[in-house]
């Protein structure tokens, strides 16, 4: 049978030396963003101090004692990035009262999809990455900032630039209009390359979740990422956490991100699994976000939603259980920590 974690590779990695070529500037493509950039230069306000990913992560984890941390608080002095610091914008397709709290604790109510009741015992679980294994905000955050600078475009503020974890990244460019002056393909690449070289230790996993795979591994069960980022980097992180032979397969956006959909996503975890001849008649999906939830139940998916990532309160609407803990999410999934 195919074996789809697509064994990393460490020389795919790219050397820290190498210098990345600058990206053009917007005069150099577009003569009416010339005359755009012009006019936010005169009116100083576009620039935006950089912020180190590492410090931010660390930060916040010390703030936090290292457990998955909720969306109150405040930055530090410096004003640098922090998740725990800002308000989520939420997306326009979820309806929630303006504030940034998390949903408590709801057990399991069981549904009826076609693909799973929500209940155990389960055939397979479906991961999300960023936000529900990976606390990966602030390096995303930095590496998108850095994008939008290196472009002199206007720089969004860090609640709307934390809105765009978990979503694709290609969405979040067109939702700012980058592809109005540039090539969106080549903002992507940018960003690619600027979070390549910023590298993978402000990007932790949150306190539990490898211990809960590993577990679920280790009692035979199938399972597979279904993460909108793209699988290279998806595998690059696993690999960091020691996880990736957890999964029979590691599922996530296509290269081109012409597969990055949430729904695209799960549909490609499930026929590989299907193909791996696993049994996907009471499968489950783990997330964060309301892209998770929905995405999954597309395909008769049911969703734990989690708490410890970047969503808010209404992103959980459909989903069949909220975990605001490691611990509440293994006794669901029913492993031991």
């Amino acid at each position: 049978m195919t074996d789809f974690r697509n064994d990393y590779d460490d020389s795919a990695d790219l050397d820290a030396n190498e210098v990345v070529p600058d990206a053009p500037l917007l005069e150099e493509v577009d003569r009416q963003a010339q005359l755009r950039e012009s006019a936010r230069e005169a009116e100083g306000n576009y620039a935006h101090p950089a912020t180190d990913a590492a410090e931010t992560a660390a930060a916040a984890r010390e703030a936090t004692g290292g457990a998955p941390r909720g969306r109150s608080g405040d930055g530090d002095a410096a004003g640098n990035f922090s998740p725990a610091s800002i308000t989520v914008v939420q997306p326009e397709a979820v309806e929630t009262e303006a504030d940034s709290s998390q949903p408590l604790f709801r057990p399991v109510t069981p549904v009826d999809f076609a693909r799973g009741t929500g209940a155990g015992p389960y055939t397979a679980v479906l991961w999300d990455l960023d936000g529900t294994i990976s606390d990966s905000a602030a390096g995303i955050v930095d590496a998108l900032r850095k994008t939008f600078d290196t472009f002199r475009m206007p720089i969004p503020s860090d609640a709307t630039l934390l809105s765009y974890v978990g979503p694709p990244i290609i969405d979040s460019f067109k939702r700012e209009h980058l592809d109005d002056a540039i090539e969106v393909q080549h903002a992507l690449q940018t960003y690619r390359e600027i979070h390549d070289e910023i590298g993978l230790d402000g990007t932790p996993p949150f306190a539990g979740i490898p211990e809960i795979i590993r577990a679920l591994h280790a009692s035979g069960m199938p399972q597979s990422t279904a993460t909108s980022k793209p699988e290279s980097a998806a595998r690059r992180v696993l690999h960091h956490y020691n996880l990736l032979n957890e999964f029979e397969a590691i599922t996530g956006a296509s290269e081109d991100e012409s597969r990055s959909k949430k729904e695209d996503v799960v549909a490609e975890a499930l026929r590989r699994l299907d193909a791996l001849g696993v049994d996907l008649s009471n499968v489950l999906m783990i997330g964060d976000r309301y892209y998770d939830v929905q995405g999954s139940a597309q395909h008769g998916v049911p969703c734990v939603y989690v708490t410890w990532g970047y969503g808010r309160t209404g992103e959980d609407d459909g989903a069949v259980a909220v975990v605001n803990t490691a611990a509440q999410l293994a006794e669901i999934l029913g492993v031991q920590l």
